[in-house]
Order: C-alpha cells, then structure tokens, then sequence
C-alpha cells in the first residue's frame, strides 16, 4: 500500500464507486484499477489520475490531495518535499520590510548577579536580546555575533527591521543538515532557514553567514545544554535551543573569551552566501560576478522572475540608446554588459537559456519600459517601440518553448525575487529596504541542488502551453501599438 492507494481506497468507498463503471471512464481495465487500490502499480500519468478523480465526483481540494499523493509516490517523498519546500520559499519571498515584535516589559533588575543573569523564561531572553541587539546598533562600529539557528522569530524579526546608526557587522553561524531532512510539516530545514535568514538580507545590513554541517536535532535539542550563543562588543547571552533558559553575561573577560570561541570556530565554517551591491562603483566586481569567464555560453541558464529576462535581446544599439552615460566608465561598463548579453542570445540559439516569468510582470515592463534586473541608475527607461520589439522576441522564445508564463501558484511571483540556476552555482538577485539591488551568490552545494531541481523539473501545471503564453503577450503588445 502506498499514500495514493490509501487515498484512491477511501475516495471509492466513501463515494460507493464501482471499480469497473471506472475503469471504463477511463479507458483501463478493471484488474489495473484493482492494482492501484492495492498499490501494486500507479497511474502512468497526472492526466489519468484527474480522469479518475473527475469519474470519482471529488472536489478541487480532494482532486488536489489525490494529484500531491501521486506525485509523492512518483517521484518520492524526500524529492516531492524538497520541491514543494523552493515552491513555498519563492511564493514567500519577502518583499515588505518587517515590523518588530512586541517587547515584553520587565525589570532587568531581577534575578542580577555582579557579572552574571539568569534568564528563566523566554521573556527574559527577549528583553535581554532586544536590549544588547539595541545598543550595539546605536554604537558607531558595532558588532554581533550569533552562534544559532534561525529558528528564533524575536530575534530575526528584530534584525530584519533594524536601522543602525553606525557601521555595524553581523556575522553568523548556523548548522547546515548534510542531507535532506524535514521538519513535522514536511518542509526541507535548509530551505526554511532561507526563509527566515532573508528578511535579514533584505533589510540591507551587513550581515554575512557562515555554515557547517552536523545533525542539527543532535547538536541543539540535546537537554541540558546551552548551545546557543549571542554576542555584542560587551554583552553575551547563552540559552537553550528553545530559548526558554539562559544565562547574560556582561563580564569583559569573559565576553572577550566566547568571542574567541565564536571566531575560532568561524574559522573552521564556509561562507554561505556573497552578495554583491548592484551600483555604479561597485561595476567591476558586479560584472566579474555575473560573466564569469569559466561560464562559457554553451552551459545552461535557468530563472525564474517576474518579467521575462530581456538581456538575449538587447542589441548594441539599444544598449548604447537607453544607458546612462552619466556613469563613471560608461563606455566599458557598455562593452562589458555588450558581451553579457551576446552570451546570452547564442546561449538561446543553443536552447540553453530557459526563462519562468508571469504575465503581471510583462505588463509592468511595457506600461513602464523598466526592468528589474538593473538598478534604474542604469539605464533610462525603454521607449515604446522597443518595448514592442522585446515583446515580440520574448514570443519568439515562448512560442519555442524557451520561455514560459507561469500560472497558479507561481502566478503571483514576489517581484522582488529573481532566481537564476547555472552549471555550477545558483544566484538571487533582490532589492533591499534602502532601495540598493543586491545580487547575491549561494555558496552551498546541496541549496543549488535543490533549487537546480526544482527548476529543471518544473510541473507543467505551473505554467501555460506556448499558445497560450503568446496570446497572453500579444494583447500586452496590442495595448503599446
């Protein structure tokens, strides 16, 4: 037996189904229907479960739970799972910066020692950690440490809405499962520590994290320990994993001794992300990031964004038209993005370059002439016709099945997510609260594996056939001509 099996078993004796009336609806023997009730074969294909479902009189969501339990069985649960975990991440992008949560008031006199607090409760944590996290960001060099999870929402939710008024530098460890391991709600741990990790990233601090693997339920829900650590310039908290118990330290040898521990073991960690600020003086390493010379054209490019990807189509001409000559080395930031471009497009003669983008944001390019992948310093907006010549190369490639038109769920695509999956490496592209673009590298291998995954077996249902997605465009154009 199998979940599908369990699930087509009940559906027919809830609804009193009679196996052959069904198999003959669905063009199959009756013995083959008997087969899947007892899970000794599945359906060949989603179509035929839908068949079954429709003869079955289930309702969308039944239909929906019946379709994931084939799929489950398909493809296999840890795969399913990790599929369905980057769907929840892209759909959950984080757009809007965040407000902080309440603080509970409470006096930090309580429970003082001369170097030395115990924190008895969550509360107490919180106020501690909204305290030192505070004051450090108020400092003109301030710096912080942690040494957890992102499994924390006070904490996280703080950094994410935090407005230093110095240069502060947040440096992070976190664990990393060495492979695929899910949570009670079946979502992938690394993928859902992207999602609180983000907001963070979105909120433009300095904020850089480091990674190492081990077995994460082994190291930090082991009772009785305190591995949990957040440090300041002055302050330090130790707690539990559940954040319920810990100990505030403001003792400066001591301070001084677990931040040696925290550097020491730093230094054993890699680098989980590189980001990269997308602007003008920045243009060296930005262009050395996205055209690196190891990549040649003939390696495949996969995204997924809100608009369709314009750069295989902008020919020198329009380049030169629509830059902003204003900028410091104009000319070679042309030449460069020149080459980029030029890659792209054979990339695309080679049917190695497949794009996922939504309608919306085909709409918003051709009411606007702007697009998201470069900050508008740039360039100046694109003038109507060659809104329509773009247009019209994106169908091209739609109706050549190189690029699709999402549809439910992705319909709705954050617009500040822009995912790109290479050979080797897997790249986001977002803007932070401050306005700044940021382009940003995933270092760890088994996060580009998931994300290459995901993209490189996309479930058809997500987007619409080339017909469509070409009729879908030529009333976007219709409305420029």
């Amino acid at each position: 037996m199998s979940i599908f099996s369990d699930s087509l078993k009940h559906y027919i004796e809830r609804n009193n189904i009679r196996v052959l009336p069904l198999a003959r609806y669905c063009d199959i023997e009756r013995s083959t229907v008997y087969k899947f009730i007892t899970g000794k074969r599945l359906p060949h294909s989603l179509e035929l479960v839908e068949k079954m479902a429709q003869f079955m009189r289930l309702s969308p969501l039944e239909t929906e739970k019946l379709k994931n339990a084939w799929k489950i069985v398909s493809i296999g649960p840890d795969i399913y799972y990790s599929r369905k975990s980057v769907e929840d991440f892209i759909c959950h992008f984080p757009c809007k910066p965040f407000s902080p949560l309440p603080v509970p008031s409470i006096s930090v006199s309580d429970n003082v020692r001369q170097d030395c607090t115990v924190l008895s409760s969550q509360q107490y944590i919180d106020n501690y950690v909204h305290q030192i996290i505070l004051a450090e960001a108020n400092k003109k060099h301030g710096k912080i440490g942690l040494f957890l999870q992102p499994d924390y929402p006070f904490l996280f939710r703080l950094l994410s809405s935090l407005n230093p008024s110095g240069a502060l530098i947040i440096d992070h460890i976190i664990c990393l499962q060495p492979k695929p391991f899910f949570n009670e709600q079946h979502q992938a741990y690394n993928i859902q520590y992207l999602t609180e990790l983000f907001p963070v990233y979105i909120n433009g601090l300095n904020y850089n994290t480091w990674y190492y693997y081990n077995d994460i339920q082994a190291l930090f829900h082991n009772p009785g320990t305190l591995p949990c650590m957040i440090l300041t310039s002055d302050a330090a908290i130790m707690c539990t994993a559940d954040y319920q118990t810990g100990f505030y330290y403001t003792n400066p040898e001591c301070v001084t001794t677990l931040w040696t521990l925290f550097k020491n073991n730093q230094d054993k960690c890699s680098i989980l992300f590189k980001p990269v600020s997308m602007s003008p003086e920045n243009h060296l390493m930005l262009f050395d990031s996205i055209d690196d010379s190891t990549i040649e054209a003939e390696k495949h490019i996969t995204g997924i964004q809100p608009e369709a990807c314009l750069t295989p189509f902008i020919t020198k001409d329009i380049l030169l038209d629509r830059f902003n000559h204003d900028l410091p080395q104009s000319d070679y930031m042309i030449t460069s993005l020149a080459a980029i471009f030029a890659k792209n497009k054979t990339r695309i003669s080679h049917d190695n370059f497949r794009i996922y983008f939504t309608e919306r944001g085909a709409l918003h390019f051709a009411e606007t002439g702007l697009i998201e992948e470069f900050p508008d310093e740039f360039y100046h907006p694109f003038t109507i016709s060659q809104r329509i010549y773009l247009l019209k190369k994106i169908q091209m490639c739609c109706e050549k099945d190189f690029y699709r038109i999402l549809r439910e769920p992705l319909r709705q695509l954050p617009e500040n997510l822009h995912l790109c999956v290479r050979e080797n490496d897997c790249e986001l592209t977002y803007n932070t609260n401050n306005g700044k673009t940021v382009f940003l590298i995933i270092c760890e291998n088994q996060l580009f594996e998931i994300f290459n995954d995901y993209l490189s077996n996309m479930d058809e249902s997500n987007y619409y056939t080339p017909q469509e997605a070409i009729a879908i465009l030529q009333r976007i154009i219709d409305k420029l001509i």
